[in-house]
């Protein structure tokens, strides 16, 4: 038997034993497959679409009279602007730095420190207020304009405790800050810049009123202090690059820039340039500076999670 006759009776003894489909294969022209090894596969995994434990699908903030609030709970000094009683420059300003609290409607109350001042005031009965919220803490960076009415006021409707806010302020003593003449600033046009949108309106007297601080701002500058230290630089990045849906080595820099009881702004700096900033909402907010830390302890540890794959 020639080894070609030999070769057809193997097929056909193959063909009687294996599945048609099988010997239909067989008689057909052979194909040559590679196999790489599953071990040595690299397989990019894509960002994680399921939902973060501490993080809200919606980005909420704060409306512009609580940022309006939020400034200015966090300020102890600002900036009066009068107009100076003075025939020779009539129309021009006068400024003075003065220290503040403020009352639940958000009026500004001032032991006047400038003569010149309490001079302007009794010629014209409005004066303007500026505030610029101090960096690395609540609303860092934003300020507000307030258009007032001023008001004669009496030291006896501050608190002690406020007395001894503006006593810390100024670096005199409390009897000294008693002893000024008194003013209230009520606000009848309000304007706030947001320095992380940077965005500018004018926001209504009533709204300003009516609304509330961030009640986290007396811990953001602490809490900010804490998670961009360079002990959680890293963590911060990788949280960033995760959330983002960024390549980690593609992350150069990533920054806190606020939190509130709604949420909080990121900057993330990427390789090569350009920056964003992204507005990430909590789920349930953190009541104070420890909490705050604890919901970003858990989210780095969820970033590493979902980078390995675990989630």
């Amino acid at each position: 038997m020639t080894s070609s006759a030999t070769a057809r009776v193997v097929l056909c003894a193959l063909a009687a034993w294996l599945p048609a489909s099988s010997a239909l294969q067989l008689a057909a022209s052979p194909i040559v497959r590679s196999c790489t090894p599953r071990c040595s596969a690299t397989v990019a995994a894509e960002p994680s679409t399921a939902p973060w434990g501490d993080l809200s699908d919606q980005a909420l903030r704060l409306t512009d009279a609580q940022l309006t609030r939020t400034v200015i709970a966090v300020c102890v000094e600002g900036t009066l602007g009068t107009k100076l009683d003075a025939a020779d420059f009539e129309g021009a300003t006068f400024s003075s730095s003065e220290a503040f609290v403020s009352d639940g409607s958000g009026a500004l109350m001032l032991g006047l420190s400038s003569e010149q001042a309490v001079s302007n005031l009794a010629a014209c009965g409005s004066a303007t207020f500026f505030v610029r919220a101090p960096w690395g803490g609540a609303a860092a960076g934003s300020s507000v304009n307030l258009l007032c009415s001023v008001e004669e006021m009496s030291v006896d409707d501050v608190s002690d405790a406020d007395l001894a806010k503006l006593s810390a302020a100024t670096g005199k003593s409390t009897e000294e800050v008693a002893a000024r003449p008194w003013r209230k600033l009520v606000p009848q046009r309000v304007h706030m810049s947001d320095a992380v949108r940077a965005v500018e309106a004018w926001v209504p007297a009533s709204e300003y009123e009516e609304a509330a601080a961030n009640p986290l701002a007396p811990a953001a500058a602490q809490l900010l202090t804490k998670i961009n230290g360079a002990k959680h630089v890293e963590s911060l990045k990788r949280f960033a690059a995760v959330y983002r849906g960024i390549e980690p080595s593609k992350v150069s820099a990533a920054e806190l820039l606020g939190v509130d009881q709604l949420g909080f702004d990121l900057r993330v700096a990427q390789v090569g340039g350009g920056s964003s900033v992204c507005r990430i909402g909590f789920r349930l907010p953190p009541a104070n500076e420890e909490e705050g830390v604890s919901v970003f302890m858990k989210l780095f540890q969820e970033a590493y999670e979902r980078q390995q794959g675990w989630m």
